[in-house]
């Protein structure tokens, strides 16, 4: 077996990939947890995923007053808002941030951890589905397969540890 004596683990930067479904203050909870642990950098992830603005192309083909750019831009402002006060407000004594993208999740996820040279990302096993096979078949084993960092998966809410 190989000894990396050289290999430095320095986690001083983490991702908490969110979306808006009851498994999100869970995984929030740990990337908390964890950044406060080891002094770390929290970087608050959200995607818009592209697949759900499809339809809006196609309403708009049909002659609908609908824009993309808009609604983009209200998602986020909204979203912007929510995770300010759900989650932001929460992170006193961590240096935090939101990030928000539009694009295929798994992908964008994989995006950020490279840009931001992230050390670690927190992400549930279930997404706004509530599908495991669903999501842990698409965006998070994606994500395990093709993270540059660590991965800790979290499990919903119904598995958290209650105070006795």
């Amino acid at each position: 077996m190989e000894i990396m004596e050289d290999c430095e683990v320095n986690l001083k930067k983490i991702v908490a990939a969110l979306d808006l479904s009851a498994y999100a203050e869970t995984t929030f909870m740990h990337a908390l947890a964890l950044a406060r642990s080891l002094q770390a950098e929290l970087i608050i992830l959200n995607i818009i995923n592209i697949s759900g603005l499809q339809s809006l192309d196609l309403v708009a083909s049909q002659g609908f007053p609908v824009s993309k750019e808009d609604y983009i831009q209200k998602t986020n402002r909204e979203r912007i808002r929510i995770f300010k006060e759900t989650y932001l407000s929460r992170t006193e004594g961590v240096a935090a941030k939101i990030e928000l993208r539009v694009g295929v999740p798994f992908e964008e996820i994989i995006r950020i951890l490279r840009k931001e040279k992230a050390d670690m990302v927190v992400m549930g096993t279930k997404g706004r589905t509530d599908l495991a096979g669903v999501l842990f078949g698409s965006t998070a084993e994606k994500v395990f397969r093709h993270s540059p960092c660590a991965v800790v998966s979290v499990r919903g809410p119904q598995h958290c540890r209650l105070p006795e």
